[in-house]
């Protein structure tokens, strides 16, 4: 439009290029744009997902008010600014109360952290069922892609964990661990000996050939492993394994 104006000899085109710059940069940044807006003036947490996380997310029913409103806040905000799609043989949107579910675990996780959403860690690609990948051609039931800012479910596993959290490994904050120690490398996180492997069987209930099916590889990261123990059985976690508690917990800037 603009070389057609000026080739023609019509020079008040030069001031289509302002509008059209600052709708580029309007839709470049929207997302940014849309999340410094409803920091300034948040919209009241959505009842039907309060009822949900009242019933089915533990870490919800035990915060005090001031928690769960800092919660509420920053979960209305991380489900604003995080794209969640369901594949199949097409990509459609996932309905609110699945992406709260999957979006709770990581806003808990980082609820004592300054950066909860995580750094650019913004995709979420839920399957029905366990899934290949590029990267991994296998079936498996988590996947987080750092240099893709991606994260992928099984939500076959994820739900059966919520629902049953003493049968089924937890693969949301499994995920969301590794999201979180790859954006705070400067975190001082503690480093686990392989024989706390046992210990970690003691408060699951699961042996490491379990954990590792249940997420559907042959090995896993010790310190994920532990991450994801600590905010699913806290108690129990504290129990078996106080010291690590207390530096999980600094690390992470707070107790589950």
């Amino acid at each position: 439009m603009l070389y057609y104006g000026w080739s023609s000899g019509n020079h008040l085109s030069v001031y289509i290029v302002i509008p059209v710059a600052l709708l580029v940069a309007l839709y470049t940044f929207h997302g940014v744009i849309d999340h410094w807006w409803l920091t300034k003036y948040p919209v009241p947490f959505d009842p039907k997902l309060k009822e949900w996380l009242s019933k089915h997310f533990p870490p919800y029913q035990t915060m005090d008010d001031d928690l769960r409103h800092r919660f509420e806040y920053r979960l209305g905000l991380y489900l604003n600014g995080r794209l969640f799609q369901s594949v199949g043989k097409e990509m459609r949107d996932v309905p609110e109360d699945i992406k709260c579910m999957v979006a709770a675990h990581g806003v808990n996780m980082t609820l004592g952290m300054e950066d909860y959403l995580i750094g650019d860690i913004d995709r979420f690609f839920l399957y029905k069922h366990p899934f290949p990948s590029p990267k991994f051609p296998f079936l498996h039931n988590v996947e987080t892609d750092t240099e893709d800012g991606v994260i992928i479910l099984s939500m076959e596993q994820l739900v059966n964990a919520v629902i049953k959290p003493d049968l089924y490994y937890n693969t949301a904050y499994h995920a969301y661990a590794d999201a979180v120690m790859y954006v705070n490398k400067k975190t001082d996180f503690p480093v686990f000996p392989e024989y706390t492997w046992t210990d970690l069987e003691n408060i699951s209930g699961w042996d490491k050939a379990s954990i590792c099916r249940q997420a559907g590889f042959e090995n896993l990261p010790l310190l994920i492993v532990h991450a994801t123990l600590f905010f699913t059985f806290p108690e129990k976690y504290k129990m078996q394994l106080p010291e690590y508690y207390d530096r999980l917990s600094l690390a992470f800037n707070r107790k589950p």
